[in-house]
C-alpha cells in the first residue's frame, strides 16, 4: 500500500512527492518511530503529538498525518505531511477501509478478564484453518485497534496473505466497543466474562459493564455468530440480542462455551496438574479430544474453550484443536512460572488484577500439592471506584480462609485487604503490608525459603513485576 493508496482510501490529497512511498510501519508514539514509518499526530488527553512532527520527520518518518497546519515546519518537511480533519478519526477510518477492502472474516474478542490470552489461544487453534493474524499485545482500544490493523501491512506484509483476523476489543467506558465494531465489524463475536473492571466508570455497576460488553454482540455483522460464556449469566443473556435479530436474518447464531451443561463446547473430566497446567476432555458437537493445557490455573480452561469454539466454528477438528492447545504459552506476566536456584517458585501473574481474578489465582495456588509455604503478594486492585475499599476487604476475608500461609499486601487499599484477613478468626496466616513493589521485593528476598510457592498478583499501576528484580536468580 503506497501513501497514494492510503490517501485515496481516506479521500484526501497526497503530495506528489509522497505518492509512490510505501510505509514500513505506522506509529502514534514519537519515541518509537522508525525510519520509513507513517506517523499519526494524535491530539490526546495529555499530549498533542503535533509538537513532535518536526522530530519524527527528522528521524526518518516517511510522512506525518496532521489535522492542523504547522507553520514552524521547513518547506521540505511540510511537503511530507498529509492534512486530514481529525487524525484519530482518520486513523480509525483508514483501518475500517482496509478491513472492508480485505473482506475476510474478523473475530472480535472481549471480556473483563483473559482477552489477550483468549486471543492468543484463538490464533493458535485456528492455525490449521489457514494464515491467521492476531493483534499483538493488548492493542484493543480506540488507538490500539487501528494500529493492530495496520500491523497487517507493516514490514512488507500483505493483508491478502491472511485468512482470518483475530482482534481484541477492550473498553473503559460505554460506547467504546461499539466504535471498535464500526472499525472492525466482527463475523464472530466472543464474550468471555463480566467482572468489576473499570467499574469506577460505571455507576450502574456490573449491569453497566455487561451492557458495554454486549456492544460487541450488537456490532456483529447481520449473519454473524456470537460465542458466549454459558458459565457467566450476564454473558449468556446476551444471546437475546442475536435471537431477536434471527427473526430477520436466519444466518445469525449463538454458540455457548463453558462448563455449564448448556454449552456446545465444554470441558469434561478436568484434572489440575498444579503448576504444569490442566488436562480435560474437549467436547464439541463435532466430537471429543483429550487436551493437555500447559497454562496454570483452571480459569484458563474458559479461555481455551472460547478458542476451541471459534476453531470449531471454522471447521477445525477436535483433535487438531487439542494438538494446538498443547503448544500454548503464557504471555508476559500472565501466569508465568519462574523457578529459582534457591528452591522456591514464583507464579508471575502481575500483569493485572481484580477481585475475581485474584480469587481464581489463589485457587491455583491452593492446588499446588508440594508447596512448603504458599505466599500471596497481593497488590492494590485499581479502577474499582467508590467500591474499592469494600472489595479489598471482601477479598481479604476470603483469603483468610484459603490455603495460604503468608499474605503480603502492596500499596493503597491492599492495606484494607490485609487488615480484613487479620480480623478473621482462625485465619492462620502471617500477614504484612508494604507501600511499594520495591519494598515487596526486599521483603520477599529476606523471607523466602526453599520450597515456597509465591503468587504475584496486582494491578498494572502497582508494577509488581519489578519486585522480582530483588530475588536472587
Amino acid at each position: 500500500m503506497t501513501l497514494a493508496d492510503l490517501a485515496d482510501l481516506l479521500g484526501i490529497a497526497c503530495p506528489e512527492g509522497l505518492r509512490a512511498i510505501t510505509p514500513v510501519g505506522f506509529s502514534i508514539d514519537s519515541r518509537t518511530v522508525r525510519p520509513g514509518d507513517l506517523f499519526f499526530a494524535i491530539h490526546g488527553k495529555r499530549f498533542d503529538a503535533h509538537a513532535f512532527v518536526p522530530e519524527v520527520l527528522a528521524r526518518g518518518a516517511c510522512a506525518a498525518v496532521i489535522h492542523r497546519p504547522l507553520p514552524e515546519l521547513e518547506p521540505a518537511a511540510a511537503a511530507r505531511c498529509l492534512l486530514v480533519p481529525d487524525t484519530l478519526r482518520a486513523m480509525q477510518e483508514l483501518a475500517r477501509a482496509l478491513l472492508h477492502r480485505w473482506g475476510r472474516p474478523i473475530v472480535g474478542i472481549t471480556g473483563s478478564m483473559g482477552k489477550t490470552t483468549a486471543k492468543d489461544l484463538t490464533a493458535l487453534t485456528l492455525a490449521p484453518y489457514g494464515c491467521i493474524y492476531a493483534s499483538v499485545g493488548n492493542l484493543n482500544n480506540e488507538y490500539g485497534l487501528p494500529l493492530a490493523v495496520f500491523q497487517m501491512l507493516s514490514d512488507g506484509r500483505r493483508m491478502a496473505d491472511y485468512d482470518v483476523a483475530v482482534l481484541e476489543m477492550g473498553m473503559n467506558e460505554k460506547g467504546e466497543i461499539a466504535r471498535l465494531c464500526e472499525i472492525a465489524p466482527p463475523d464472530v463475536s466472543v464474550v468471555l466474562n463480566v467482572a468489576p473492571v473499570h467499574i469506577e466508570n460505571f455507576p450502574d455497576g456490573l449491569e453497566g459493564i455487561a451492557a458495554a460488553k454486549a456492544e460487541i454482540v450488537h456490532g456483529l455483522k447481520l449473519t454473524g455468530t456470537a460465542l458466549l460464556n454459558a458459565d457467566d449469566p450476564r454473558v449468556a443473556r446476551m444471546a437475546a440480542i442475536v435471537l431477536a435479530r434471527r427473526q430477520e436474518h436466519s444466518g445469525a447464531q449463538v454458540i455457548y462455551f463453558g462448563r455449564n451443561e448448556a454449552s456446545h463446547v465444554t470441558a469434561l473430566d478436568v484434572t489440575s496438574r498444579g503448576l504444569l497446567g490442566t488436562t480435560f476432555t474437549l467436547s464439541t458437537l463435532k466430537g471429543q479430544a483429550a487436551v493437555e493445557l500447559p497454562l496454570v490455573g483452571e480459569h484458563h480452561i474458559s479461555n481455551a474453550l472460547a478458542a476451541a469454539a471459534v476453531a470449531t466454528h471454522f471447521g477445525v477438528s477436535p483433535d487438531a484443536i487439542a494438538a494446538q492447545l498443547r503448544l500454548a504459552q503464557p504471555g508476559p506476566h500472565r501466569g508465568v512460572v519462574r523457578r529459582y536456584a534457591g528452591g522456591f517458585t514464583v507464579v508471575d501473574d502481575s500483569y493485572n488484577s481484580n477481585p475475581v481474578a485474584l480469587q481464581e489465582a489463589v485457587r491455583l495456588l491452593e492446588q499446588v500439592p508440594d508447596a512448603r509455604r504458599r505466599i500471596v503478594v497481593a497488590g492494590e486492585m485499581l479502577e474499582l471506584g467508590e467500591q474499592s475499599r469494600e472489595m479489598h476487604i471482601a477479598c481479604g476475608r476470603t483469603l483468610a480462609h484459603a490455603r495460604v500461609d503468608i499474605l503480603l499486601g502492596v500499596a493503597g487499599h491492599a492495606r484494607d485487604l490485609v487488615a480484613a484477613a487479620q480480623a478473621e478468626q482462625n485465619h492462620g496466616m502471617l500477614t504484612d503490608f508494604v507501600e511499594t513493589a520495591a519494598e515487596a521485593g526486599r521483603w520477599l528476598a529476606s523471607h523466602v525459603q526453599a520450597g515456597d510457592v509465591i503468587l504475584i498478583k496486582g494491578s498494572r499501576g502497582v508494577r509488581l513485576e519489578t519486585c522480582l528484580e530483588a530475588l536472587p536468580a
